[in-house]
């Protein structure tokens, strides 16, 4: 699997204490790899450095075989905690939002044409929010108001979207619709994800991979069965849709769906009102057709 994220001795300090030392890990393409740890360990600051923002003292970082200098050009979206939160202040529609994420294609004092508009049309529908593209972004909720900031980033087709606490201050509800998008994201569009957070309960079952920071190195933790999304795909009585397979089963044939664990079952439950508990129809195979 080709390394899409890699970072090699890495050590960061804004003075001679170190705050990052020997840090260490890939992601692979295709992986949805949640990064943990305690507050004050240095999360924040390792984002700044795959963004570009920050030069590492020692050591070095790439992005798709490429030395990370700044984020424009490396193929990266980047979504923070409250971004839409900061957003709000501005009177502008969801869809003058997105489109601001498209200006530096589009050009200075130029005016947007088709194809850009195209592109936020199929952002915001990737992010269900093209029935509010005339909305102002004030009048929205606040997990509105990120999937609307994450249709921006969307609009400029990355290959990597790296995340900083994107569910900080949205209700339960709202985070799982952000979590069920960018499951879809990184499993049907094949987006590689790496997103820092503090609820791993919820973001586990979409993950395949834990990466923990703690006391200035990397480490990879295994994640437990019954926090894994199982592969499936069976039809439904809404639509006849199929569930898609999870990241853990694009990696390995060794995992079975289990309804009771998986977080496309709970999603479908919720928001479909459908019971999967007990179906005879899915497929026990692991990994098929999506």
């Amino acid at each position: 699997m080709e390394n899409v994220i890699e970072v090699s001795d890495m050590s960061f300090g804004y003075t001679r204490d170190m705050i990052l030392e020997h840090v260490d890990f890939t992601v692979e393409k295709g992986d949805f790899a949640a990064v943990i740890g305690d507050n004050g360990v240095g999360k924040s600051t390792m984002v700044k450095l795959l963004l570009g923002v920050l030069k590492p003292t020692k050591g070095s970082i790439s992005i798709s075989g490429k030395q990370v200098t700044s984020l424009r050009g490396t193929g990266i979206g980047y979504l923070p905690q409250n971004g839409g939160s900061k957003a709000a202040a501005f009177p502008a529609t969801c869809e003058e939002i997105v489109m601001s994420g498209l200006y530096s294609k589009i050009g200075f004092a130029r005016f947007p044409n088709k194809s850009h508009r195209a592109k936020v049309e199929e952002a915001l529908k990737k992010v269900d929010m093209l029935d509010k593209r005339k909305a102002l972004i004030g009048e929205l909720s606040g997990g509105q108001q990120q999937r609307v900031m994450l249709a921006r980033v969307l609009a400029g087709d990355p290959e990597v979207l790296i995340l900083d606490e994107p569910t900080v201050g949205i209700d339960a509800e709202s985070v799982d619709r952000l979590l069920h998008i960018l499951h879809h994201l990184n499993i049907d569009k094949k987006v590689t994800i790496l997103m820092v957070t503090h609820d791993i309960e919820k973001v586990g079952p979409y993950a395949n991979r834990v990466l923990c920071l703690s006391e200035g190195a990397c480490r990879e933790e295994l994640l437990p069965d019954a926090k894994i999304v199982h592969a499936h795909a069976h039809s439904h009585p809404h639509g006849g849709s199929e569930h898609i397979h999870c990241a853990n089963c694009e990696h390995s044939d060794s995992h079975g769906h289990d309804a009771e664990h998986c977080a496309e079952c709970a999603h479908c439950d919720t928001h479909c009102g459908h019971d999967h508990t007990h179906h005879d129809d899915h497929d026990h195979h692991g990994k098929g057709a999506v």
